[in-house]
């Protein structure tokens, strides 16, 4: 199985200099392109519990429309990724994001829960855009700097959930429908930045070399993706989704149900989680990761994650859950990155996107599932175990905690069976234990011909 060596900055920028790539220009485009694209699902999203509900939905048809979504993005997100292996990252992106548009109009002429259905379906078919931005990412950068990078595409997409929530509720306000057709206005403005400005990370040149690389390393025996490790990775990924899903298709419906929440209230938490990302994100996650490693900081979002888990269910008050959203973000913001960027050191460039599709189904098989665990579970109110009634939300609570346990043993046994995953850290130390030595060393120079300017004025 071919894995990807450490590589200085400077060598990686050479390297895409062949293919006429700035990093640092495609990371910015891609980011403002995810920000405009994301902030009309953003938009949308706190509105949706009232309009199902005011066509008389029940909680459980909620989650099915969800995992309709789910279904169509399992069967074509391994489609968009695996195209965009062969033609490049750029038009499947604008696939998926005039689809997306399509799908708002949809909703702007919905008045029927079954109309809703063919919106999200639609929506599902062209979900192409997130596999593809994972494998951008993958494309424009290395091993050792993917997890801050996708933590910066984390924040692109949370800053627009701090703004997309009041934008929603000011024209939801007027009519429920205003805010789908400025969405879908939005989806225009994303497919004109990324054919105008974003550089395209797959051009012709790039892919043919990575294609007669792909044919030696098959001469040479390589298996392609599958394998015992990306396997165990898949399996991660999954757990992580539930975990994720689980708590997401639940957390309007439990806000509006629990705290009589509506559509602003839901989008101020939302906007506290998103704000917060968005500056961990993009000024502090990098640095931490430098600080304290990869490998840390997964196991302390994991503990953070589950202890959050454990008093869910006891949250009585709404201010709670302002509180809750602080840690539970910096813990959703640390672990998904780290994850998603583990599966991709173990396969090569030429397959980041049919990588990143598969990663995608894994995704989509849990929406599908997770939705309908939810919904159902407040729909039935709780469950009696022996002579132990556990409502709702102690039931979410409890899943995910176990979720959550089976995430920590899995990771642990595979940094223990795949130890190059972190071996680049130790080179990290060793090269900042020299810049502070040289530093030092610089610092104790100035510091002793000050002092000899000193004696020789004296003299």
């Amino acid at each position: 199985m071919e894995t990807q060596e450490f590589q200085t900055e400077e060598a990686h920028n050479a390297a895409m200099e062949k293919y006429q790539i700035n990093p640092r220009r495609a990371m910015f485009t891609i980011i403002l392109s995810i920000f405009v694209d994301s902030l009309g699902y953003i938009m949308v999203l706190p509105l949706l519990p009232g309009i199902f509900y005011g066509l008389g939905a029940t909680d459980l048809i909620i989650g099915l429309s969800i995992s309709s979504n789910a279904v169509m993005l399992l069967i074509f997100g391994p489609i968009w990724g695996k195209l965009s292996d062969k033609y490049g990252r750029k038009p499947f992106l604008m696939i998926s994001q005039i689809g997306t548009g399509v799908a708002f109009l949809l909703l702007v002429f919905s008045d029927s829960i079954p109309i809703i259905f063919v919106a999200r379906i639609v929506d599902g078919i062209f979900s192409g855009q997130m596999p593809t931005v994972r494998a951008y990412i993958s494309d424009v950068t290395t091993p050792q700097t993917r997890a801050s990078q996708m933590g910066k595409i984390m924040a692109g997409y949370t800053s627009s959930m701090v703004i997309g929530p009041f934008i929603g509720g000011v024209l939801g306000a007027f009519n429920w429908r205003y805010p789908m057709i400025f969405a879908s206005i939005l989806t225009i403005i994303s497919t004109i930045l990324t054919y105008t400005v974003l550089t395209e990370s797959m051009p012709r040149d790039r892919i043919k070399d990575l294609k007669k690389q792909r044919e030696k390393r098959k001469a040479d025996g390589d298996k392609g993706i599958l394998s015992k490790e990306v396997g165990l990775r898949f399996i991660e990924i999954f757990i992580l989704s539930l975990i994720s899903m689980i708590f997401n298709t639940s957390f309007s419906l439990v806000l509006y149900k629990r705290y009589g929440a509506d559509a602003f209230i839901i989008g101020t938490i939302m906007a506290t989680s998103a704000g917060f990302i968005m500056v961990y994100g993009l000024l502090f996650m990098k640095r931490v990761i430098q600080v304290g490693g990869e490998k840390k900081l997964f196991f302390l979002g994991m503990g953070i994650n589950i202890v959050i888990f454990l008093i869910y269910p006891y949250l009585n008050e709404l201010w709670m859950i302002y509180v809750m959203v602080i840690p539970f973000s910096f813990s959703s913001a640390s672990i998904g990155p780290l994850i998603s960027t583990n599966i991709t050191k173990a396969i090569g460039p030429d397959k980041q996107g049919a990588l990143s599709g598969w990663t995608t189904n894994l995704g989509a098989i849990s929406q599908i599932v997770s939705p309908l665990i939810s919904t159902m579970l407040l729909q039935i109110g709780g469950l009696t175990i022996g002579f132990l009634f556990l409502n709702s939300y102690q039931l979410i609570g409890i899943i995910n905690v176990i979720l959550g346990a089976i995430l920590l043993v899995l990771v642990s046994f595979d940094i223990k069976h795949y130890p190059y995953l972190y071996s680049y850290e130790r080179i990290r130390k060793k090269r900042r234990a020299i810049q502070k030595r040289k530093k030092k060393a610089e610092k104790q120079k100035k510091k002793d011909a000050k002092k000899n300017l000193v004696i020789e004025e004296n003299l």
